[in-house]
C-alpha cells in the first residue's frame, strides 16, 4: 500500500525443548507513514496447519492510529556583512560529533539482536551429538562379536574335555587294562571332571590334584580319603614301575574306583 515506508522485517525464535524442534517464532516489521494515515492496513500471514493438512491465511483487523507532525523547513543560516575582520578563535579544533545517527529500527543499527533460525541439521552440535550413539553402537557390536568368539572357543574346549572323559570312562568299564594304565586313566577322568565342574574358563585339567578336585566337588572326609588313595596309587604305578605289586586289579578295586568317579559331580 502506498504512503508507507517499510523497514526490513525480523524474526525471533524461542524454543521450548532441548533440540529446537518446537517453540514460538515471532515476526516483527516496522512501518512509518509518509502521509497522514488514519489506520494501519490489514496484515495477512499464511502458514501450514498440520491438523487441517493445508495452508491457512490469517488476516488482522485495521488498527486506528494518529499521525502527528509534518515536514520541517530547513534552517538557513544568514551571515551579516561586517567591515571588521573576523579573527578565528585560537584553541583546539572542533571535535566532530561521534554520535551515530539513530534509526528507529534496531535491526539496522544492532543487527546482532536479530534472531536467526537455523534448521536442526544445520547446527554445529547436531552431528556431534549423533556421533556419540553411533560410536557406542560400534563398540557394542565389536564387544558382542568378541564375546561370541570367546564363548564359541570355550564351548569347543568343554566339548573336547567331555568327549575325552566319556572315552576314558568307557575304557575303564570294558577294557582289561594294566594297573598302571587303569589308575592313570582314572586320575585323568577326575582331573577332567574337576576342570569342567570348576566353572573357571580355560582351566587346565593337568593342574588339578587330589586336594583341588576334592574342594571343587566339596567331598566329605571319607570321599576325600578315597580320592587321595586313587592319586597315590597312580603315582606309585607311574614312578615305581609295573614290576612292584600285582599285575592285575581286583574286581573290588575296580568297582570302588568306578563308584568314586561316577559319584563326582
Amino acid at each position: 500500500e502506498r504512503g508507507w515506508h517499510k523497514y526490513p522485517p525480523s524474526s525471533k525464535f524461542k524454543q521450548d525443548d532441548e533440540v529446537g524442534i518446537s517453540g514460538t517464532k515471532t515476526f516483527e516489521i516496522v512501518v512509518s507513514p509518509n502521509e497522514n494515515k488514519q489506520s494501519l492496513p490489514p496484515l495477512a500471514f499464511s502458514y501450514f496447519d498440520p491438523a487441517k493438512e493445508q495452508y491457512v491465511t490469517l488476516h488482522s483487523e485495521p488498527t486506528a492510529i494518529t499521525v502527528q507532525g509534518g515536514a520541517t523547513a530547513p534552517n538557513v543560516a544568514v551571515q551579516q556583512p561586517s567591515s571588521s575582520p573576523v579573527t578565528a578563535p585560537r584553541g583546539r579544533p572542533p571535535v566532530p560529533n561521534a554520535t551515530k545517527p539513530q534509526d528507529i529500527l534496531y535491526q539496522l543499527t544492532e543487527p546482532s539482536r536479530t534472531a536467526e533460525f537455523k534448521p536442526l541439521y544445520a547446527r554445529r552440535g547436531f552431528w556431534a551429538a549423533q556421533s556419540l550413539p553411533f560410536a557406542a553402537l560400534l563398540f557394542f557390536a565389536g564387544w558382542k562379536i568378541r564375546r561370541a568368539r570367546l564363548d564359541d572357543r570355550e564351548a569347543r574346549r568343554i566339548s573336547a574335555l567331555q568327549h575325552e572323559a566319556a572315552q576314558l570312562m568307557h575304557k575303564l568299564r570294558h577294557d582289561d587294562a594294566s594297573p598302571r594304565e587303569y589308575y592313570s586313566e582314572a586320575s585323568r577322568i577326575v582331573r577332567l571332571k574337576a576342570a569342567l565342574a570348576s566353572g573357571n574358563r580355560g582351566i587346565d585339567p593337568n593342574v588339578m590334584d587330589a586336594e583341588k578336585a576334592a574342594d571343587t566337588f566339596k567331598l566329605d572326609t571319607e570321599a576325600r580319603d578315597r580320592l587321595r588313595r586313587l592319586f597315590e596309587q597312580n603315582d606309585e604305578w607311574q614312578y615305581s614301575g609295573t614290576h612292584n605289586g600285582p599285575g592285575r586289579i581286583s574286581p573290588e578295586n575296580r568297582r570302588d574306583v568306578l563308584e568314586l568317579i561316577e559319584n563326582l559331580g
